[in-house]
């Protein structure tokens, strides 16, 4: 018998499909009902199973019964509406698809294991990727498993990343989400400064929320110190003595470089000392008075950041415990401090040059625990206490502010009305300047709350609010200005997480 020729109907299937849609609307023809949101729809057991896999397993699993009750499909998470669409769309092979659904079906489609279905999605996805949605559809991409879709929305992301950056979408994107951004490795920008400009409007799109996130972890001290000496000098950070969690007073240093992130050993110095004064001139640090331990000392000795080296300097002309050290006009001031219960106002001059000491105006009030900065040829001293003369019982009270001028040759009272109060629960840590500014970090009682860093503007005399909060785990901590460069720190945001800027002890 002949073989003959297989002829097609090109049309069959798609008649078929009519016949079988058309068979919906006729209860006597459906099998089964879909339960969504505890609405039914009439549906025909075999073509859903045929068409879904996850279907075809419920069915497996839970097979109809014999007592003639109708079979139920549950199903959480699909709307009505949605289930409608897909059940139009396995009948016809067509779905309507925009942006407001779009979610919603592929989220259908990979609970009912639709993969067709999820191909066309991807399709509609990719020609949707535009500069305001790309974050999005890259998010959602991930989720689901869309692998092609999260391809092409982090390509556009990276080519296009100056345009994305300034929609809604960045702009709302969480810290974690923004670390993840801006760690992409080929972001297209030409100049790191884009992404600090980035950075710098997220910010600005909830100031007052995202601020208290601007602090980049650098490398821990290889031990932990207290009542130590830091400071910075030709781009690096140094940190001198101090006592470690025994209370052993140190006599090793070690020095951060913002390149490497890295901290590594100095020579140590030739007293150990704690509670000391660290002051820079040309590369040459200073290390003056502080305790050892056992005795109050009066000795200085200076590091050469170039040779490495340690050299004795003549001593201080008299103790001074928990005192405060500053350079202005390359030269070195020591002022205020106490021993043996007794307060001082003094103030001496160090010139490297002669190497004498010299007697300069005193402080106004004899004060300890103050903290000084020198800039250009002014001299700032701020807080500090000291007992309060007119009350019986030795109740301390924080000191007022000083400033020092080398043309006037005396000291003046700062306005310190919006520093802190004049209150012992007031302790002053560190006083940094940076540009025009000063910026005085400590525990600052207001009167109404406790503020951590203040700005003092050198140009108007006048006192500002800058950060709300110090991490939770500073307090009494030295404090040293550092800079590194915005690509600098961008390498550190991108290997340990946003946003944290501070030297801590393990």
């Amino acid at each position: 018998m002949a073989e003959g020729s297989a002829v097609s109907d090109p049309q069959h299937a798609a008649r078929l499909l009519r016949a079988l849609s058309s068979f919906r609307e006729e209860s006597r023809f459906c099998d089964a009902h879909l339960v969504l949101d505890g609405e039914e729809i009439p549906v025909q057991k075999n073509i859903l199973a045929a068409a879904s896999p996850y279907i075809r397993t419920k069915l497996n699993y839970n097979p109809p019964k014999d007592d003639g009750s109708t079979y139920k499909i549950e199903l959480e998470g699909i709307s009505v509406m949605v289930m409608r669409e897909i059940l139009d769309y396995i009948f016809s092979g067509q779905i309507r698809l925009n942006e407001d659904t779009i979610q919603d079906v592929v989220q259908a489609a990979d609970l009912l294991l639709l993969t067709d279905l999820k191909t066309l999605c991807c399709e509609f996805l990719e020609g949707c990727i535009a500069a305001e949605n790309c974050i999005g559809i890259r998010d959602f991409a991930l989720h689901y498993c869309l692998h092609h879709v999260h391809y092409l929305a982090t390509e556009y992301l990276e080519t296009h990343f100056r345009d994305v950056s300034s929609t809604e979408e960045f702009l709302e994107l969480s810290p974690q989400k923004l670390k993840e951004v801006i760690s992409l490795e080929k972001l297209n920008v030409g100049n790191e400064r884009y992404v600090f400009e980035a950075v710098i409007r997220w910010i600005a799109h909830d100031t007052e929320i995202r601020k208290r996130q601007l602090w980049i972890e650098l490398a821990p001290l290889s031990m932990p110190r207290i009542n130590h000496g830091v400071l910075s000098a030709e781009g690096f950070l140094f940190v001198f003595g101090g006592q470690d969690e025994n209370k052993q007073t140190l006599s090793s240093g070690e020095k951060y470089d913002p390149d490497a992130n890295t901290w590594t050993a100095l020579p140590p110095m030739n007293e150990a000392r704690h509670n000391f004064g660290i002051v820079e001139i040309d590369g040459m640090l200073y290390v003056l008075g502080g305790e050892d331990g056992e005795k109050e000392l009066i000795s200085m000795e200076c590091y050469d950041i170039y040779s490495k080296t340690w050299t004795k300097q003549p001593d201080l002309t008299m103790v001074r415990k928990i005192g405060c050290y500053a350079a202005m006009k390359k030269k070195i001031y020591a002022m205020g401090g106490g021993s043996y219960g007794k307060l001082f106002e003094s103030v001496e001059c160090y010139d490297p040059r002669t190497q004498q000491w010299t007697a300069i105006c005193p402080l106004k009030e004899r004060r300890f625990g103050a903290v000084a900065c020198g800039v250009a040829m002014e001299l700032y001293v701020f807080g500090g206490v000291r007992s309060r003369e007119d009350i019986q019982g030795g109740e301390m009270v924080t000191c007022k502010s000083e400033f020092y001028h080398d043309e006037f040759k005396r000291w003046i009272y700062l306005n310190d009305q919006n520093l802190c109060i004049p209150a012992s629960s007031s302790f002053v840590y560190g006083a940094v300047p940076i540009g025009a500014s000063i910026y005085v970090i400590g525990d600052l009682d207001t009167g109404t709350n406790y503020d951590y860093v203040r700005e003092f503007k050198r140009s108007t005399g006048t006192w500002h609010h800058t950060k709300p909060l110090l991490p939770s785990d500073l307090r009494r901590t030295g404090c040293a200005a550092l800079r590194i460069a915005n690509c600098k720190l961008f390498r550190l945001q991108l290997q340990q997480g946003l946003f944290r800027i501070r030297v801590h002890s393990p």
